[in-house]
């Protein structure tokens, strides 16, 4: 558990950043700092590590599976973050990884407390049934017709190299083309 990730300053996000990313950091760093100029230095400390961790991959998978034009490619963002405090902080969960596996199954009731004086790992907040709903009607649908679909939100299109669609996924969710797509240029740019 690194708690201090939470709470990091300027200067330990530079240490740290530097020691896992070498000569790139500065500039890994500039870039997320000029998309997200209200972030904190921890927000954006772990807006890099998990794009690191996770997003760089699906993106890689979803580009080389469009590519291949076999079927067609849905990407998505599940931006609907726990309200839950981080113990040992004062820094929101936000939208971690693996907290929508409860919103795919519509199961935001179900997940047992780790701590009844507080909300659990997903949250307590109003919204959550929405998005909950958003997710499961559209892996649903998904399942039954090969095009995820939700009542009353928008058409999700099929993601390519040329628009990068991206569904995001909330109580209210919305297509975005090439989202951080600032990020992912810099991203790509550092490739061999």
């Amino acid at each position: 558990k690194d708690h201090e990730a939470f709470t990091l300053t300027e200067d330990r996000v530079k240490s740290r950043l530097s020691k896992e990313l070498g000569e790139n950091a500065e500039r890994i760093l500039a870039t997320y700092r000029n998309n997200r100029p209200s972030a904190s230095p921890a927000q954006l400390y772990v807006a890099i590590t998990t794009a690191r961790a996770f997003w760089l991959g699906s993106i890689e998978i979803a580009e080389k599976k469009s590519g291949q034009k076999a079927a067609p490619v849905y990407m998505y963002t599940f931006t609907h973050g726990s309200n839950m405090i981080v113990p040992g902080t004062n820094h929101r969960l936000g939208a971690a990884h693996a907290t929508e596996i409860w919103y795919k199954f519509d199961n935001v009731d179900l997940e047992t407390p780790k701590d009844a004086a507080g909300p659990t790992l997903i949250g307590d907040d109003s919204d959550r049934k929405k998005a909950a709903l958003n997710m499961s009607q559209m892996w649903a649908t998904f399942a039954r017709t090969g095009h995820p679909e939700a009542k009353g939100q928008p058409s999700w299109p099929a993601y390519d190299r040329q628009t990068r669609a991206t569904m995001m996924i909330d109580a209210e969710c919305k297509v975005e083309n090439d989202p951080f797509g600032l990020e992912r240029a810099m991203w790509d740019s550092l490739k061999p």
